[in-house]
């Protein structure tokens, strides 16, 4: 699993559409024992990332910090398996949270500048709720969850697990795709390639959305087709 998920941190670094630059990012996997969890450690370069920059943690532990008012760093790192290791991305909590979710196992956020550059304007509900193609919907899903910029750590991950719940009442589904406005995406998947192609239909279909609203556009597929769509998996 180790090398999956640095494979898929190679993969993310080195993306000709810029995924992440620098720090940007993180990535982080299930273990098979089901308990824990890895993830890039804070400040980690996903290009250049090895087995010492990933960190594990005791998923329960983790989820449970969410409900606190505040958590401390102590307390994050009591949560890890070896206290010793770096500190976890500041992902770690939401990760932790969106792990619960039966056939999620991968989790790659990322920063990619299509992406950005709608998630920061006034369209950003828009991009996240309807859908321009076929398979649009097919790798990301009928929509996306939207969620406000807060700041990384415990109040994003506070703000995720909210507007998730909002969203899964509506569409009584698992997301794909979550839209952080101001702050990037992360994808979700069963397999590191699911979370690869969700990445790259979420980066291709934001340059689509970017040029049809500079032609008119967006004309959205009717909801009744989107609902088609991925109930039958058919294009």
């Amino acid at each position: 699993m180790h090398n999956e998920l640095l494979a898929l941190a190679h993969w993310a670094g080195n993306h000709p559409a810029r995924l992440v630059l620098g720090c940007e990012g993180a990535v982080a996997a299930t273990v098979p024992d089901g308990a824990t969890f890895v993830i890039s450690a804070t400040q980690a370069k996903l290009i250049e990332l090895q087995a010492a920059n990933l960190v594990q943690l005791d998923l329960v532990k983790a989820r449970a910090l969410i409900a606190l008012e505040d958590a401390t760093p102590e307390q994050l790192a009591a949560a890890q398996m070896d206290p010793a290791t770096e500190a976890p991305s500041a992902d770690a909590l939401a990760v932790a949270d969106l792990f619960a979710f039966p056939g999620v196992h991968f989790a790659l956020h990322t920063q990619p500048i299509p992406v950005n550059q709608v998630i920061c304007s006034p369209r950003a509900r828009q991009f996240s709720d309807r859908r321009n193609l076929p398979d649009e919907i097919l790798a990301c899903g009928q929509a996306s969850v939207l969620v406000p910029f807060m700041p990384p750590g415990l109040p994003l991950a506070k703000e995720i697990r909210r507007r998730i719940a909002l969203w899964r009442d509506r569409y009584k589904t698992i997301p794909r795709l979550i839209l952080i406005q101001n702050h990037g995406m992360i994808a979700l998947g069963a397999t590191a390639a699911e979370v690869q192609t969700i990445t790259e239909m979420a980066v291709k279909y934001a340059e689509i959305f970017i040029g049809a609203a500079m032609m008119g556009g967006p004309e959205f597929l009717k909801p009744n087709y989107v609902t088609q769509i991925d109930a039958t998996k058919i294009v």
